[in-house]
């Protein structure tokens, strides 16, 4: 019950209500799906933690993809001692750097009044729940050293039976609980998307480039 909760039920509801809430906000209008600048208010802090956040992320994403995508060349590319040593060392330090601008990106939320201002209940939980994440995720990284074949050689087949309508726990079944909390956190970040500002990021933004130019007026 313990595997089928945790890798099989939560993942499913999470997909829905992921679906559900795109759906939802693309009928509401662009607008449901656009994010609201808030560099007007501060830009040193933010430019911090943005470049930290998103290199950090945008290349950890992609080490995931490979390893879902391509993982029996993953594990052959990793399979010496000094490369498997060489990824390890690398997915860390961007973990932290992904710790870093977090921290970063929250700090400035709650302390300039003017950002705080602007912000909702969704601000403040997306960037929580990322740093929880993250901070599984160092931890997996730090306590287990076969994090990354582990999951070319078995998180990828537990995520293609989970596409393929055929759930398979037998993958990720007996996992530490610090893993089983990253796998989950991880479905639940996707949950909550559609309902935070980062919504914007799945979208290709094709009418940006023949919009009418924005006029932004400030009253004193």
């Amino acid at each position: 019950m313990y595997n089928t909760f945790f890798y099989i039920i939560i993942p499913y509801l999470c997909v829905a209500v992921f679906i559900t809430g795109t759906v939802y906000g693309i009928t509401r209008g662009r607008l449901a799906i656009s994010a609201p600048a808030t560099g007007f208010f501060e830009k040193r802090k933010l430019s911090w933690g943005i470049t930290a956040w998103h290199y950090a992320i945008i290349i950890i994403l992609t080490g995931h993809l490979l390893g879902f995508l391509f993982p029996k060349t993953v594990m052959n590319i990793l399979s010496g001692y000094k490369a498997m040593f060489a990824a390890e060392a690398l997915a860390f330090g961007l973990g932290l750097a992904a710790f870093l601008g977090t921290i970063i990106l929250l700090y400035r939320r709650i302390t300039e009044k003017t950002v705080s201002k602007n912000s909702n209940f969704a601000d403040y939980f997306i960037l929580i729940i990322l740093l929880i994440q993250v901070i599984l995720g160092l931890s997996t990284a730090a306590n287990y050293r076969w994090g990354i074949n582990w999951y070319a050689s078995h998180m990828s087949g537990y995520l293609k039976s989970l596409i393929t309508l055929t759930p398979d726990v037998g993958y990720a079944a007996g996992m530490p609980g610090v893993v089983t909390a990253h796998i989950v956190t991880g479905f639940l970040i996707l949950a909550v998307l559609p309902f935070t500002r980062l919504m914007h990021l799945i979208f290709v933004p094709v009418g940006y480039f023949f919009r009418k130019p924005q006029q932004i007026i400030f009253h004193k």
